[in-house]
Order: C-alpha cells, then structure tokens, then sequence
C-alpha cells in the first residue's frame, strides 16, 4: 500500500482546486468540486471535501468519493506510477525545522530589493551550504516538481528567505527592469501554515508593483503575452505578468506598469488568463477585456482541465509553449465575446 504523504495531498489541493479553504477546527479542506465541476453552481457552492483523517475526498453534488492516491491521479491526470515515484522523493517533514539561527550564515551580498537574508537557489554554493535545511529543501521541491527552473523566461534566479518578518519561508519570485535589476518582487508560500492562513501570493511590502518580464523581450517577436502571474509567463518567449488580477474592472496595471507597457507600444498584446473553463475571475476579466477590443487567448475545451499555462507544461514535461499555439487560440471583439459566452454558458 502506498502512503501519500499528507502534505503532498495538500499541495495537489491547492494547486488544483478552485476556491481552496482549511477549517482548522475540523481539519478538513473545502472547494469546488474538480470533477462535476458543481453544475451551475460552479463557483458559488463549494461541496468538495477533503478529509485528511479518512483519507477521503468526496463531493456531495456528485457523490465522488477516493483515496488520495487516485484522487491525485483523477485530479491532475498524472499516471499513478509518475504519482507514487514522486512521493519517493517527497521526503521534507515541514513541521520539523532545523533551528536555523544554529547555523553559520554564508555571506551573499544579494541585491538591496530583496529581504536581506535570501538564499540563491539558482547557485550550487549556497544550496549545498544549506541542503539540509527543511525549508530550503521544500523550496527546491517545488521549483523541481513545477519546472519553474526549466522555463524558457524563467528568472535568473529563485530564492528562499528564512528571517524576513513577512517573507520567512517563502519563495522569492524577482521581478526584473529592463537593466535586469530587481526592482520588485512577489513571494510564494511554501509551508502548510502559509498555505492554511495567508495568501498563496505576498508582494513586496510599500512598494508598487511591476510587470515580470520587461527584461527578457525578443524584439525579433511580433507580440507580447499578458498573464496574470510570472510563474504562467515562465514558460512563454515574450511573456510579461501583473500581480494578478482584479475581477470586475477594466483597469490590469498600475502606474508603473503602465508605464513599462508603453515601452511595448510596437508590439500586439495578447492577454492570457487562466483557464476560463475553471477560473471564474478569468473568465469574467476576459470578457470585459474582450469588450474593450483586446485580443484575449481563449482556452480551447480539450485543455479545460489545466489550471493555468504552468500546469500544462508540469503534465506535459515542458519548458515552453510555442507563441504560435496562443496566437491560434486567440481571438478579439465579437469573436472574443461569442467564444468566451460559451464557456459562461457551459
């Protein structure tokens, strides 16, 4: 019998499951239901449940019910034998952390913009200095499972702070100006206590947000690609991404981003939400993008089970996503409005 780990079922919960939420009095984890997708209801009612001390997912619109070894398997479409080799490796114990104030330091002179104790997980030196920290691990892990270190835009370096008073264990996602110096950044959680009480996402604290992507632009390419996070536009030749997304707004940047986006004006922006099939904010923001007269990548129906571009070059093994499948998939105005209807009405 093979034993999941509990923090593993959890990260698949967060990363798959729309509207995520933790009951600390029970313990248990509620959302919408990833496979009847809650009817019309979806979005509004969240009758999935995960209940850690039953090994139990079960929804109670449709009636599902599994263990987590074939729930994982249902939910990220993932063979089992690829699922049961990766909880081999999943061997950090979150709840037990090295006392890092027991450690030596290594002295890195990081750039002045990122919390002063950050941790290079890009350079072998400070990785192999600190391999045996738990978080430090947890953060490889991550980068490894989610390819964020294979991304054809990915950065040019992850980190991991272990003091920040805000930051602490969490994974620095650097966001670059056109000199390629940091200029911002956005944070990632990593433990269970991060992903139970805080957002998924932190920024930079008392400081404007800005675009990823502005430093790594191809002038050779006729587009731009907008997304919603870095972690998406990692994997795209000429993707930029905001700090997400505001739903029932036209409005996407701030005055600093608007500005980067006028250094663009040669070339042909395309916005690349998440998936609409699943994101309802997506899917809403699309539309009233589609009403302005952007050009907006709809998602195709056979790739409506993918959370977002990430997750489809995790299952797929991928280090990019070619600019001509977005631009196929791409459409504007009416066009726009006729496709993304469909999936409201889906």
């Amino acid at each position: 019998m093979v034993v999941v780990p509990e923090q593993y079922v959890i990260n698949v919960l967060y990363e798959n499951i729309y509207k995520i939420s933790y009951n600390k009095y029970n313990h248990t984890f509620n959302g919408c239901c990833p496979i009847c997708k809650e009817g019309d209801s979806w979005g509004k009612k969240k009758r999935f449940y995960y209940i850690p001390k039953k090994e139990l997912a079960y929804c109670h619109n449709c009636g599902y019910s599994k263990k987590p070894l074939t729930f994982i398997s249902d939910v990220t479409n993932k063979p089992l034998q690829d699922i049961i080799s990766e909880i081999k490796n999943f061997d950090v114990e979150i709840d037990t952390f090295i006392k890092d104030n027991e450690q030596k330091e290594v002295k890195v002179k990081n750039d002045v913009s990122l919390p002063d104790d950050c941790i290079n997980l890009f350079d072998p030196v400070q990785v192999d200095y600190y391999k045996d920290n738990a978080i430090v691990k947890l953060a490889l892990d991550v980068i490894k499972s989610r390819r964020l270190n294979k991304g054809i835009n990915k950065p040019d370096a992850l980190y991991v702070t272990l003091q920040d008073k805000v930051h602490k264990n969490r994974l620095i996602l650097p966001f670059y100006d056109k000199d390629r110096k940091i200029i911002f950044y956005q944070s990632r959680g990593l433990t269970k206590k991060d992903l139970f009480e805080r957002p998924k996402y932190l920024s930079k604290v008392n400081s404007e947000r800005s675009l990823y992507g502005i430093h790594n632009i191809d002038v050779n390419l006729d587009n731009v690609f907008i997304f919603e996070g870095p972690i998406d536009s990692y994997f795209v030749s000429n993707g930029i991404a905001t700090c997400g997304i505001t739903e029932n707004t036209d409005k996407m940047f701030t005055a600093l981003q608007k500005e980067q986006i006028n250094f663009l004006s040669l070339y042909k922006l395309v916005y690349v939400l998440d998936n609409q099939y699943i994101d309802k904010a997506a899917l809403n923001k699309s539309l009233i993008l589609a009403d302005k007269g952007e050009s907006v990548f709809v998602w195709p129906e056979e790739l409506k089970k993918f959370k977002d571009f990430n997750d489809i070059c995790v299952l797929g093994k991928k280090d990019k996503i070619k600019p001509e499948f977005i631009l196929k998939n791409t459409y504007s105005g009416l066009n726009a409005k006729l496709r993304l209807t469909k999936i409201k009405n889906s």
